[in-house]
Parts: C-alpha cells; structure tokens; sequence
C-alpha cells in the first residue's frame, strides 16, 4: 500500500513532498504549525490560498524561465505580487474573523507574516537582479570577458543538476573561462563578490558532486578550457632501475576524455584514464572524482596514471602539483607515492607522502572514500579545494594485439559466474605479454531492459554476460591466451564464450556494454546510482545478497498489486448495475486471499514468474466482464502497481572488483523512493560488511556522503578549513550528511487539469519523447551544436533540461493566469533553431530519444502558436522550392539567387574591411556577411536536358546495350542550384550503361519545408510527389527499376519517409555508390591525387563515402563536423552557422596541419557544398563526389558528352 504522502502544494512538479518544500521555504518550525492547523480545518480556503502562495514561491526558487520573465516585465511582476499580496490579505483576514481558538489564529497569522517575508525578499530580489547581474558581469568580466559571464535560463537550468537530476538551487550565474590563466583572478574574484565557486565539466557525475546546494553559487564551466598541447617524452625509472622514456600527454581541464585518448590512439598511444562517460567528461572531472573505467584493472585510475596538474586555490594562489616517482605502472598497495607541490614561483612548498595502502584499502582495486588522502589538492576532493585547470598524464604504447570475448552465464544463480571472475583475474595477472585490458560484466536485469541478443543457442536468457577485451604484443601471446582462457572455461558448463571474429563483431559486442543506461527507461530516467567496491573472493556472496533481495522485493510487490486490487474494490463504482457487482465482490476477496497465499508461498517454479499475478488477473477480469470501468482500472492498477517494484540492477568493472548498483525509480512516488532508498543502505552496509567500500569511482556527492566515515569526512573538513578557510568552494558538500532529504528532482506528477493542459500544442507529445532522457551526455560528441570554441552549448543533454523547465514553466503559467497563456513558448525557439536535424545524437542514445524529430515538433508547436519566426530570405526560399512554374523559376533563380550571392559576396568583401567593433557585432545581418557564400551554377540541370513539361518523364537511354535501369530524383540543391551535380549524375549513369528516368522539371523532396515547420507545405509537396512518382511508375511498368537514386542525403530521407522503394520496388540508394558498384572498373584512380573528405549530416552514402573517394585518389582525409549550412538555418539563423563555420573550419586546420592551399574537399550533398564553399578564401575548393566521378569518366568535356547523351531523351507523357 501506498504511504501517506502530503503533497497540497500546487505546481510542484517535482519528487519533494510538502514537508519538503515547507522546510526549505520556512524550516521545520512551520511544518510543525502546518500539521497541527490541517487537522483543524473547516472549508480549507484558507489553506488552499496558503498552498498557493508556497507553491508561487517554489516554483520561483527552482524555474529560471518564470524568474527571467519577472525580471524583464515590470507589469507581470507588479501583476504577479499584487495577486499573491491579495491572497494573504484574505487569509489574514479569515484568520482575525474567526479568532474563536486565538492559537490556531495565532498560528495562521504567523505562517501570513511569514509569507509577507518571503514575498517581500523575493521582490526585492528580482526588483535587484538586473543590477545585481551587472555588477557580477563587471567584475567576472574583467577576468574571463563579459560575454563568457551567463545568467540566461538555458544556461542557469543547465547547469542546476548533473546526470543524477537531484537538484536545490539554481546557480547565480555560469562563468566559462576560455584560457587557464583567468582561472586564479575568476576565483579571487567570486570570492570578494561574496559568493561561491563549484567548478563543473561535463556535468557527467553520478553522485550530484557538481549540485549547487547552496544559495549564490557560480558554476565554473570549464569546456572551453579544451586545448591538447601535445605529447612529450620523458624518462622514467622503473622498479628494475632502469630508465626508460615514456609519452607525456599535456591537456587542459576541459578536454573531454574521449578526444583525449582518441589524441593518444592516433599516435598508437594509449590515455588509460576512461571513465564509461567518456564521451562526455571532461579531464578535470576525472582527476576530481578520481575516475577509472574498464581498463583500470591494467593502468588504474586517474591518479594512478597523472603526474603533474595545475590548480587556482581559493585567496587568488595557484599551485602546481606534481609526481616525482612514477614506475610507469598503476599504484600497488606497497608503494610509497610522493608528490611535490609548488606555489606559481615554482617554489616547493610542501611534500605529500602516501602509501599504496592509504590511496586503496587493501585488498581493492578502487577506492575514492580516503577524501583527504594526506592534503593532496585536488584529486577525488570533488571541486572542494579549487579548480583543476590543465593535466599531465602518462600514455602507455598501444598493444598490437586484441581479442574480444563474450562470455554468457546460464543457470539458477550468479555463483558460477561469480567464480568464473574471480579465477579469470587470478588467472591472468599483468605480466608484460597477454593480459586482460578490460572485464566488464552486466547482470540479467540490464540483459532484459537493453533487449540483449544473446549469442548461445539455448532457450532460456543468461543470468549474466561478461566482456573481455585481451591484449598482447604479439600474435602468438595473443593466441595462448585465447587458449588458456578456453581451457579455463572448459570447467564451467554453464558459462559459453564466444571470440569475435575481427573488430567489427568486437564493437558489436561491446555496443551492449554502452546501452545500460536503458534500465531507466521503465522509471521516466530516474534511478539511484551507486558504485560500491568488493575484494572479488566477496563477489558470489553478493550476488546471493542482491538475488536474494530482489526476490523479497518481487514478492512484496505482488503482494501490494492485490492489496491495491482489494482496495479498490472495496470502494468500486460501476456505471450501471451495482448490486450485480456487489455480489460479485466476496468472490474477487476469494480469488485474491488465495493469490496472496500463493504468493507468499514461495514455491520455487512460479516464484520468478508472473503465473499467481497472471491468473488473478485473468480470472478477475472474466469475473467482471460486462463492468468496463472496474475492467478497465483493474488493468490499471496491475500495470501501474507492478511498475513500482524495486529492482537492483548490477554491472560491474569486474576485474578490480568495482560493481555499480542502480536502482530504478519513480521520482514522483515518495513510497517507491523511500523503498528505493532502503535498499541503497543495505547495498552499502552489505558491501561494508564485506570488506569493501562505498566508492570506488563515481564519488560521494550528495547521494552517499552518509555512508562515508565520519573520520573520513572530518579529515577532509580540516584539510578545507586550511586552504579554504571561507569555504568559497562548493559549499554543503561533502560535510552535511542530511543533505539528500533536502535536495529534489523534477517529476509531472499531474493532476487531471495539468495532463489536459499538456494536450494542448503537442506539448504532452513533446514531454513524453524527451521524459526518458537520462542525461548521460552521449549525444555530445557529435553534436553539431556543441562547440565551446563557438559559444555552441545546446547538445540534447541541456536542451531536454531546458525543456522540462520550460513545460514546467507552461504548466505553472497557464493555472495561474486562469487562461491559455503560452508565452513561455518564445524561449523554445532557440532551443528549436539549434538543431541541424542530422540524427546523430539517435544511435548512441541508449533510450533511443529522436532529437531531430523533437526539433521538428518543437518547430510545430512554435509555428501553431505564431512563435516561429520565418525570416523573408526562408520563406522566398521555400516558395522558391515548392514552385514549378517555369518562369517564376527562371526570374527568381537570376534575381534572388544568382543576384543575391553576388551581393552577399559584396557585403562580406566589405566587411572583411571593416572596422574591428563593427565586424564583430552579433547581429544576424553580420553573422550572415562573414563568409562568402558559393556562387551557384550558371544554368539549371534543365537548360542541359531536351524540353520537357510538368506532367512528363524523361527516358535516357546509355550509349551501350542498357544493363540497368534506375530512377533519378535531383532534388532542388542538385537541380536548381549547383547543377552540375544532377549533370553528373545522369552522366555517370549513362556513361556506365544505365538507362535513367527523370521526373518532371523542379520537384522538391519536401524537407525543407518539413525542417522549417511548414506543415502544409510539406504536406502538399510530399503527396504531390507521391502523385508524380507513383503515375510514372504505373506508365513505365514494362521497366524493371534496379535503384532509385539520389544525390542528396535528405532527399533520401525524405523519399523514404515517402515510399519510394515501395512505389518502383527497388532500393534507394545514393549514385555515386551505385555506379561505384555497378561499374568500379571504368573509373580510374589517380594515386598522387589528395583528397579531404567532409560526410554530410545528412549522409547518403551512410558512412561510406571516403573509402567510396579512395577509389579516386591515393590519400583521403576525413573532416569531421557540420560544414555549417544546415540547409536554410544559414538564411534563418546565420549566428548559428557562423558558430558552426568556426567549428568546421578549426576541424580543417586540425586535420591538414594549416595546408589548405588548393585542397580539394569532396563532399556527397549539395547543399554542404554551400557551406564547405564559405572556405574558398583559405584555398579549400569544394566538389560534390559525383562531379569527380564524371571528369574521372570523361575528363574537362564530359559535360558537352553529357548534353549530347541527354539531346537522344525520350519524353514519357503520365
């Protein structure tokens, strides 16, 4: 049964209950009132008003959309404060009225008074917040610049949380420092502002370690503190004595540790510190949380592989800290490690000595929770002590051979798994030839919520998986370790292993491993996260504790579906009929007393099943057949009951014994949370008991510093009040042991009024495509719009953040104006507009959240409710686009195309001239004149080709016998705006004996108009095509069709969201792959010839296209990121772009090392032609692949062959 839960407070979207709430507003006195006057009530008016005006001030407190808006609209502040004054007065005046018990009176007088205050603070809080800002701006911008100072709400809720969601208060502002030497002066500089520091990477951590859970906190973002200086060699001596020289990577705090070992991996390098976030955390996160990762059991953990970092300390000093030992090998717990740090002269000022055994307990492999670790700075103290600002790392030399192993336990229980770990490590220790790089295990839980495909051919799921990653220098050590761990295995007969064949079936194995984050899904992405370290020999007695717990937990759970079954059927009320169901009821106790006897039973072959829940169901359900609403909410209460069981789920980096504990939630149910939480402490107390600790890489955060030693915490607390004696530095951590009943995460749990609300403008659609979020921070990487160097922070991880606030702030807006007012909508316009649609962000997701098609409902929403803004050179395009008539087309093309690039062009020539203050100013018009755009083509494809009308086809027939036929859509980039593309695609076609069939002149895919919001539009363009296609289909029947082809990756998408393969039953597929394929022969390679090579978003070539380049040239480099185009978001949003430029650009400089003279970049869309274009001026000339293929084929005349082929057309009426 469901524990009694206060939650009167209204707009509290959130897990805190009123007690909660109360408490944070007012304090524990207040509460105390509160319970005392709720027994007391006779309307309950009163305290609804109440209510209302603490659920004003929470949501204040917690939403910086509605904050923002206060601020910048003195009538809706005014509005907002003379509502909530009048709601006071009225409860005042009630509570003098009827002051017949003068205490309770008394009582409800002072909660007023109290309220007054609140109302009172926050008024002159907001009335003081635009010169308060500016006066931090002033001062934090004579540090780092004014424009990296932030207190807009994208950035403020961005940073509130981090990927465990807790939360308690926003941030005063974000300050990004761009060079590590304004790090020292942004900290003094907070300091004598009087606020607080907490610095924060990639806000990857899983112990709320980066939480602001204090008032007047600035969040120290360092991602623009990205910069790798490079590698160095230096020497070493190891433990035999010998000096040897070794790899030095040199790297900045904000680099993210992907791009650092990916840096190491390109110069056959290994960075071993690899958190499972690597994707997204950055190196200073690392070495504050001390993380480690899969390859910790051969390198260890940060610290084990740092050897010198550079901190700014509180008071405005800087120390370095370096290593003076390191043997080139992790921390054993015999070792004595030293390290030196120096003040910013240089100078030593003290020397830290630790054992190995002081920096792990003995026995494990991790362990974070020796917090102090002798007063060293910086590393595992969670941002406590300063700001970690750049790194030195030890890289080891990659090893030449790997194997990859999938092992899969079967059977009742995880004992034999358990001892198959245990003997693997023991079996295998690092000896300098074979070794094990990496064990990584998941339990059957995570096999079921990541939809495991299992390997071996047996009927029932494995209780557990294991990965392997073996390692040797050579192919005859990686071999017998092939076959001693086979042989190991041969005395298990429960446990299969499978070897991958080569690296690609190694990175499909491994694909599992990083999916787990989907145990959150069933719980809306919420879960309690835990990471606890064992000795192994402790590993199978844990299992036993965690199955064990799990079964109770199961079983309590059944137990409450039919508690809550009889519950609700004591209370029933049909439609019709009711004392037919009344005589219904003793036999539904009948069924249900027995159930719960079955299932407290416990007998062994139902007792993992759904059998006793399964038959009561069924049975209850025959039972009341002909009753809808009791069958009906009886369904209900079995899916939504069974959805609150609690779970432990386990994985594990099982070679040093680190096992992670999560444990999945609803946010929105205290009960479940409460049980939830239960649980985490006997997960601790069983670890402890065990031998084992509380950490070993996730930190302490918010979410475990109860379970950490209070000798632990007060060594820590000493080491602080040394060399932060005004606790300047993320204050509340890792000291108060209550803090998590304090701290809340967001959570709709609506009322029926709230969920018809959400109804409205697709915004419940919206809520539930990006509810399942679980900010892990994988879509980062790719992201197009994520570069710190372009002020680009909008990856999906923060705009869903932003979302959830916004939906909040709708929500909140809509009950308390008593009207549909949706204003809030204009803040998600720039969430929206920062998107180019690639889908990249889709694969890694591990709860397969679609952030393109959430920009284009956004997009919708914003245009149903005319906050779309559609600047006039989009919407000439799109009509431009959608038009066939033939003159309109020719006249636009030369006025607005041809005539307008020539423009452009004159504009950004003469702001390149321009005076440094004018050419730097944000305004659109400049973003928009910054580069110059690519002129396009002189004619159209049409003016190549014989004339033809809008309802005919053409046929082409090849100059050879016709081996194949294939349909050809040119899309508008191809056809009307660089047609040598189209030309060359109906070339190459021809040329390599492929009969083609066009459509009618100037159709659009339609995905402009779908990526714009123009819903009819598209629409209309899509069915109309659908029309067209499918008419010349049915006129060419006679024709086998082998490919539809395209040479643009979103006509592509498009047609495929239409149908085509289904109209011509044929493949769709991009030309240049197709004539590669079809005739790879009669295009020659030119092995002196270089080439970039630059993959569209929109990819139709689907990741293929520089080895498709390779066929024409002897080298080929890859360019990675957007070319900054975006389609129409240049016309749209040129400040975007621009952004992105900067991004493809620096990515070009990176690659050829600054030789871009007379380079040419190959490319597969046209309109990334337009982008890649706006480097003309470094010397970069952009050709589409297919316009290669046909000078390959017929060199500088193959577009006069072209004309003539295309002059022989048949024209095909439909």
């Amino acid at each position: 049964m469901k524990a009694v839960n206060h939650r009167e407070i209204p707009y509290n979207f959130t897990s805190a209950d009123d007690r909660l709430i109360i408490n944070h507003l007012f304090g524990p006195a207040v509460w105390e009132d509160l319970e005392e006057l709720r027994s007391q009530r006779v309307t309950g008016r009163s305290a609804r008003l109440v209510m209302r005006c603490m659920g004003d001030l929470f949501i204040l407190h917690r939403n910086p959309f509605l904050y923002q808006e206060l601020i910048d609209s003195p009538r809706r502040r005014y509005s907002f404060f003379r509502t909530m004054g009048k709601d006071l007065d009225i409860i005042a005046a009630t509570a003098q009225r009827g002051r017949v018990v003068p205490e309770r009176s008394d009582k409800v007088l002072n909660l007023v008074r109290l309220c007054r205050e609140r109302m009172g603070e926050l008024q002159r809080q907001i009335g003081g917040a635009a010169a308060r800002r500016r006066a931090i701006r002033k001062r934090l911008g004579a540090e780092i610049g004014a424009a990296n100072v932030h207190f807009d709400p994208f950035a403020l809720i961005s940073h509130a949380t981090d990927a465990t969601d807790w939360r308690l208060h926003l941030p005063v502002a974000v300050a990004r420092p761009a060079a590590g030497e304004q790090v020292v002066g942004l900290v003094a500089a907070i300091e004598k502002l009087g606020l607080f520091a907490i610095p924060r990477g990639g806000g990857t951590g899983l112990t709320g370690g980066a939480v602001p859970v204090r008032a007047d906190c600035v969040m120290i973002n360092t991602e623009k503190l990205n910069r790798i200086h490079g590698i160095e060699t230096r020497e070493f001596t190891g433990d035999d004595g010998q000096v040897r020289q070794m790899p030095v990577l040199r790297l900045e705090a904000g680099v993210i540790t992907q791009d650092a070992m990916q840096y190491a991996e390109r110069h056959g390098l290994v960075f071993a510190t690899d958190p499972t976030s690597a994707w997204a955390s950055t190196i200073g996160g690392n070495i504050a949380e001390n993380a480690g990762g899969k390859t910790a059991v051969l390198w260890g953990t940060a610290i084990d592989n740092l050897l010198a970092y550079t901190m700014a300390m509180p008071g405005g000093t800087r120390l370095t800290v370096r290593r003076t030992n390191h043997p080139m090998r992790k921390i054993l717990h015999e070792d004595r490690v030293q390290f030196e740090v120096c003040d910013a002269a240089g100078t030593c000022v003290r020397t830290i000595d630790l054992a190995g055994s002081e920096i792990r307990k003995p026995g494990l492999w991790k362990d974070i929770t020796n917090k102090a670790l002798g007063g060293l700075p910086g590393v595992q103290k969670e941002g406590t002590d300063g700001v970690i600002v750049d790194a030195e790392f030890i890289l080891y030399p990659a090893y030449e051979k790997k194997l990859t192993f999938c092992l899969e336990f079967f059977g009742p229980d995880m004992d034999e798994a358990s001892r198959v770990i245990v003997e693997i490590s023991e079996q295998f220790k690092n000896q300098g030839e074979e070794a094990l790089m990496a064990l990584e295990h998941f339990d059957e839980e995570y096999i079921r919520a990541i939809n495991y495909k299992f390997k071996a051919a047996r009927s029932e799921p494995p209780k557990a998986v294991l990965l392997i990653d073996m390692v040797a220098h050579t192919t005859a050590q990686i071999l017998r370790g092939r076959e001693r761990l086979q042989a190991l295995m041969e005395g298990y007969a429960n446990t299969e292993i499978f070897v991958a064949s080569d690296a690609d079936e190694a990175e499909r194995f491994w694909r599992d491993r990083k999916r787990l984050g989907a145990i959150a899904a069933r719980t809306n992405a919420f879960k309690l996260n835990e990471d606890i370290v064992l000795p192994l020999a402790a590993l199978a007695e844990f299992a036993r504790f965690v199955d064990a717990r799990n079964v109770d937990e199961d079983l309590y759970n059944k137990e409450s579906v039919v508690r809550e079954v009889m519950a609700y059927l004591a209370t029933a009320e049909p439609i019709e009929d009711p004392d037919w169901l009344e005589a219904k009821i003793p036999k539904a106790d009948e069924l249900c007393t027995a159930a719960l006897g079955r299932i407290a039973g416990r007998e062994p072959a139902t007792l993992r099943t759904e059998a006793h829940l399964r038959a009561l169901k069924d049975d209850l359900l025959e039972l009341f057949r002909g009753f809808p609403r009791i069958s009906e909410n009886l369904a209900r209460i079995f899916a939504e009951v069974r959805q609150r069981r609690i779970v432990i789920a386990t994985h594990m980096h099982a070679g040093d014994g680190n096992v992670h504990v999560n444990i999945p939630v609803f946010s929105n149910d205290r009960a479940m949370m409460e049980r939830a939480a239960a649980t985490a402490d006997a997960v601790m107390e069983r670890a402890v008991a065990l031998g084992g600790v509380v950490s070993g890489e996730h930190g302490i955060g918010i979410t475990k510093i109860k379970f950490l030693d209070r000798e632990r915490v007060e060594e820590l607390s000493s080491y602080r009040r040394q060399v932060d004696p005004r606790g300047v530095m993320n204050p509340g951590k890792l000291e108060d042991a209550d803090i998590l009943e304090r701290v809340f995460t967001p959570s709709f749990n609506l009322l029926e009024l709230e969920a018809r609300i959400l109804k409205y403008n697709s915004l419940e659609t919206l809520s539930a495509r990006i509810s399942k979020c679980i900010r892990c921070g994988k879509c980062k990487a790719d992201c197009c719009v994520f570069y710190p160097g372009s002020d680009l922070f909008y990856h999906p991880r923060n705009k869903n953040l932003a979302i959830g606030a916004l939906i909040e702030a709708l929500l909140y807006d809509t009950q308390r104006s008593h009207f549909p007012r949706f204003t809030q909508l204009r803040n998600l316009e720039e969430i929206a507009d920062h998107c180019t649609l690639c889908g990249k962000c889709l694969k890694p997701c591990p709860v397969d959240i679609d952030t393109a098609q959430v920009s284009v409902l956004e997009r919708e929403i914003l245009s149903e409710r005319g906050f779309k803004h559609s600047p006039l050179p989009t919407r000439l395009s799109l009509h431009y686009l959608k038009t066939r008539n033939r003159v309109y087309n020719r006249v636009f093309r030369k006025t607005v195309v041809e005539w307008g690039a020539a423009a452009q062009q004159l504009g950004a020539g003469l702001l390149a001239r321009a005076p440094e203050p004018l050419a730097a100013k944000k305004w659109r018009l400049v973003a928009m004149l910054r580069s110059p755009m690519m002129e396009p083509s002189k004619t159209t494809l049409r003016d190549a080709l014989p004339r033809y009308g809008l309802n005919e086809a053409l046929l082409l027939q090849p100059p050879e016998p016709a081996a194949k036929t294939v349909f050809y859509f040119p899309g508008c980039g191809s056809e009307r705006l660089y047609a040598e593309v189209a030309m060359a695609a109906v070339y190459v076609l021809l040329k390599t004996g492929v009969r083609v069939v066009l459509p009618p002149p100037h159709l659009c895919c339609g995905f402009p108009a779908r990526a714009n919001a123009k819903r009819t539009m598209h629409d209309d363009v899509t069915l109309r095509d659908t029309i067209i296609l499918s008419q010349i289909r049915e006129m060419l029947g006679y024709l086998p069709f082998d490919a539809v082809t395209v040479s643009c990756g979103t006509c592509r998408e498009a047609l495929h969201r239409l149908g085509v393969e289904d109209i011509f039953a044929a493949g769709l597929t991009d030309v240049s792959s197709f004539v590669l394929e079809h005739a790879p022969e009669r295009f020659r390679r030119d092995h002196g010839q270089r080439f970039l090579y630059h993959a569209p978003c929109h990819d139709s070539l689907q990741g293929e296209g520089a080895q498709l380049v390779r066929r024409l040239g002897g080298e080929v480099a890859s360019v990675p990121g957007c070319c900054s185009e975006a389609g129409t978001l240049s016309l749209s949003r040129p400040d975007i772009t621009d952004a992105m430029l900067t991004r493809k650009r620096d990515a070009l400089y990176a690659v050829t090392g600054g030789d871009l003279n007379d380079r040419v970049i190959v490319t597969n869309c046209p309109s990334c032609l337009s982008g890649l274009g706006r480097n003309r001026t470094l010397g970069v000339r952009p050709a589409h692949l297919a316009v290669l293929l046909a000078e390959s084929l017929g060199g500088e005349r193959w577009q006069r062959e072209m004309v003539s082929l295309a002059g022989k057309a048949e024209v095909v009426a439909f």
